[in-house]
C-alpha cells in the first residue's frame, strides 16, 4: 500500500513538472490556456467526456464477456470496476504494472478463481495489443508522411513501441495457445528445488501447480472453441482504445481545428499512443504529453499545440484516473461492508 502512495506522489510531482514544462517551453500562460478553454465548442467537449468514459467501459464490459463464457455471473458494474482497478494502477505504475494484479484482486474477492482471473485477463490483455496492433497498422498504411513528421526522438519511441508490442501479442498467444512453456517453466521450478534438497516444497508445487495447469487448460479451451467471444473480445478493445483516441480528436475540433483534419489528429494520436504506451514510466506522464506537443504543432501554433495537449491529455488521463480512482475506493468500501456483514451474520 505504501508503495502505490509513492508511486501516486511521483506521478503527481512528475504531472505537475510535466505540465510546468510544457508552458515554459511553448510560451503559453495559464490565463491564455484558460482563454483558449472558455473559448472552445461544448459541443465537442461532451463527446470527448463520453469516450473518456467509453475507454473504462469497454474494458470492462470485454471481462465481463470472457468471465460469463467461463460460466461466472459477471455484472456490468462489477466489470466497470474491474476496468478501474486496472486504468488507475496502470497509471500510477511504471509500464503498468500494478493494473491487471489491482483488477485480479476485486475479481477474487466477488468469488472469481485465480486460474479464471489469470486467464481472463491474459485474454483481455492480448485483444487489447492486437486492438493497438491495428490502429498501429492503420495510421502507418494511410498517413506514412506524418510519422516522418515526427522528430528523431519520438521516432524511436514510436518504432520501439511497435517492436515492444509484436513481441508481447507473440508472447501472449504463446501462454494461450501452448502450455507447454508453462510446464516447462513450473519443471524448471520443480527440479531446482529437489536440487536445493527442498523435497517436501517441491511435491507440495508440483500437486499444485499440476491442478492449476489442468483448470488452466479447462479455461482455455472453452474459450478457444468461442470464435464469437474472441471477435467481441477484440471489437471491445479496438472501441476501447479507439475511444481513448477519439478524446484528443473531438478536443482538437473543440479548439476550432478543421474538421478535414480530424483523421489525421487520429493518426497523430496512435502514434503518440505507441510511442508512450511501454515506456517504463507511471502513465507515461512527460513521454506522452512531449509527443502529443510535437505531433500537434502539424496542425496548430506551439501555443495551441501545448492547449490541446493539456485540454486532451486532461480528460483523457487524469480526469480518467481521478474517475477510476473514486470507483477503485467505492468497490472496496462495498468489499469491506460485505465483510462486516458476513461477520455479523456468523
Amino acid at each position: 500500500m505504501k508503495k502505490k502512495v509513492l508511486w501516486a506522489l511521483f506521478t503527481l510531482c512528475l504531472s505537475i513538472l510535466t505540465i510546468f514544462a510544457l508552458f515554459h517551453n511553448s510560451g503559453l500562460s495559464l490565463t491564455e490556456l484558460w482563454q483558449n478553454i472558455k473559448n472552445s465548442s461544448a459541443l465537442w467537449l461532451v463527446p470527448a467526456a463520453l469516450c473518456m468514459l467509453g475507454f473504462i467501459f469497454f474494458e470492462g464490459r470485454s471481462l465481463v464477456l470472457i468471465l460469463r463464457t467461463l460460466e461466472y455471473p459477471a455484472k456490468k458494474r462489477q466489470g466497470f470496476l474491474y476496468a478501474a482497478a486496472d486504468i488507475y494502477f496502470s497509471s500510477i505504475t511504471p509500464s503498468a504494472t500494478g493494473g491487471q494484479p489491482a483488477s485480479a484482486y476485486f475479481m477474487y474477492k466477488d468469488g472469481v478463481t485465480a486460474i479464471e482471473v489469470t486467464v481472463s485477463l491474459i485474454l483481455n490483455l492480448t485483444m487489447y495489443t492486437l486492438a493497438l496492433v491495428t490502429l498501429g497498422l492503420f495510421s502507418i498504411i494511410f498517413f506514412p508522411g506524418i510519422f516522418l513528421e515526427f522528430n528523431t526522438a519520438s521516432k524511436i519511441m514510436i518504432l520501439i513501441g511497435i517492436l515492444v508490442m509484436i513481441l508481447l501479442t507473440t508472447f501472449f498467444i504463446i501462454l494461450l495457445k501452448h502450455q507447454k512453456f508453462i510446464m516447462k517453466f513450473g519443471n524448471l521450478v520443480i527440479s531446482l528445488l529437489h536440487k536445493l534438497h527442498f523435497n517436501n516444497l517441491a511435491e507440495k508445487f508440483k500437486s499444485k501447480f499440476d491442478t492449476a495447469i489442468e483448470n488452466y487448460n479447462e479455461c482455455v479451451v472453452t474459450l478457444s472453441g468461442k470464435k464469437k467471444l474472441l471477435v467481441k473480445t477484440y471489437l471491445l478493445n479496438l472501441l476501447q482504445r479507439a475511444s481513448q483516441i477519439l478524446v484528443t480528436v473531438f478536443c482538437f475540433f473543440a479548439l476550432h481545428g478543421n474538421l478535414s483534419d480530424g483523421l489525421k489528429v487520429f493518426a497523430v494520436q496512435t502514434y503518440v499512443v505507441l510511442g508512450s504506451n511501454f515506456i517504463p514510466v507511471p502513465g507515461a506522464v512527460g513521454i506522452s504529453e512531449f509527443i502529443m506537443f510535437f505531433g500537434y504543432m502539424m496542425f496548430f501554433s506551439e501555443e495551441a499545440a501545448c492547449s490541446l495537449a493539456i485540454l486532451s491529455r486532461g480528460i483523457s488521463f487524469y480526469t480518467c484516473s481521478i474517475i477510476s480512482i473514486f470507483t477503485v475506493i467505492l468497490g472496496y468500501i462495498i468489499i469491506c461492508f460485505r465483510k462486516k456483514k458476513l461477520r455479523g451474520n456468523i
